[in-house]
């Protein structure tokens, strides 16, 4: 519960002041999480010799650089406790969470073997979990983001279905092959009334359209954790999923 708690404050945070610190060429620093189970690896951030930003794999032993994990998010904050590591008990695999713009963080895995860094495939909750919403959202034309919305003029193009926030992260290890997520989103829906297709998962309120129009206007809001497991070639799945629910404080 402490866990899920701090992760729905780190979501909240999503919208916070951007992290910032200053390096110096060829500085880097071990983010929040960072340093393996074995001591043997850690994951910095920093620049390179020709001022180049990145997150890397570390040899923690030798100080010496193995390689850059391209996957993590770099696009908002630069600080090293903006970014955050979940290890694997056996040091073989990493989540990494981070920001790619105040209302998105994303989770990069990977696999850590013969000193490289392999990307695994991130489990996704949502379809899981509310597969009806999913299904809602593809006949309305896909929930679009905002850089897909403007991607072509500063207009933007028509949607009916977006998503305007979301979060992703490790919460905690179960064994060397198992890990619980968290998941969090927040979005629109036109037309069509999504509630029913959340379950417990989530809620859909529904408010008038900004641009006037006639069309019914609902935000969507969805939060859960599951349970998934690694598979082989780098890919994993979704066992199980659960709601969140928010705590209420006793009066």
């Amino acid at each position: 519960m402490r866990a899920a708690v701090a992760l729905s404050l780190a979501f909240v945070a999503l919208a916070g002041a951007t992290a910032m610190y200053d390096y110096k060429p060829g500085q880097f620093l071990v983010i929040d999480g960072g340093t393996s189970p074995d001591k043997k690896f850690s994951i910095v951030i920093g620049e390179n010799k020709a001022g180049e930003f990145g997150v890397y794999l570390r040899d923690a032993q030798a100080k010496k650089l193995i390689g850059q994990l391209e996957e993590v998010a770099t696009g908002l904050d630069s600080a090293p406790d903006a970014y955050h590591a979940h290890w694997a008990p056996d040091s073989k695999h990493v989540g990494i969470t981070s920001r790619a713009d105040r209302h998105w963080a994303d989770n990069a895995i990977y696999r850590i073997e013969n000193r490289c860094a392999y990307p695994v495939k991130t489990p996704e909750l949502l379809c899981h979990a509310v597969p009806e919403f999913c299904r809602l959202t593809k006949e309305l034309g896909g929930a679009l983001t905002e850089d897909q919305i403007y991607a072509e003029d500063t207009l933007g193009k028509p949607w009916k279905a977006r998503q305007n926030s979301s979060y992703s992260g490790i919460v905690k290890w179960i064994s060397p092959t198992r890990f619980v997520v968290s998941e969090e989103s927040q979005g629109q829906v036109k037309e069509r009334d999504p509630s029913a297709t959340l379950g417990q998962y989530g809620e859909a309120e529904k408010l008038e359209d900004e641009s006037n129009e006639s069309a019914a206007f609902y935000h969507v809001s969805f939060d859960a954790e599951g349970e998934c497991e690694l598979l082989p070639n780098d890919e994993s799945r979704v066992l199980n999923t659960q709601p969140v629910k928010e705590q209420k404080t006793k009066e």
